[in-house]
């Protein structure tokens, strides 16, 4: 009968606790995204033109190389980029 009572009483404690440690902790909020008409970063200095927005870094380098490479612009910068944005292409 000890057992019993010491079995049911460990159960009840943590079922106690547990509810009492799980409602203390707030459901956590998704990150909020970054909203802005494109495009959001604009260049250094004057003169580019927005060509599209990358995720990766790198494959917004490997574009503004492409386009030197091609002849089609002279220069590009990538801009913005981060956590939660994307990285913006501008060509010259």
């Amino acid at each position: 009968m000890r057992l019993r009572n010491f079995v049911l009483g460990l159960a009840t404690g943590g079922a106690i606790l547990t509810g009492t440690v799980l409602g203390a902790a707030p459901a956590q909020a998704a990150p909020a995204t970054v909203a802005c008409d494109h495009p959001c970063h604009p260049p250094a200095s004057p003169g580019y033109t927005y060509i599209t927005d990358y995720y990766w870094a790198s494959a917004c380098n490997d574009t503004g190389n492409q386009g030197i490479n091609a002849h089609r612009w002279s220069t590009y910068q990538c801009t913005g980029g981060g956590q939660f944005e994307n990285y913006e292409l501008w060509v010259k």
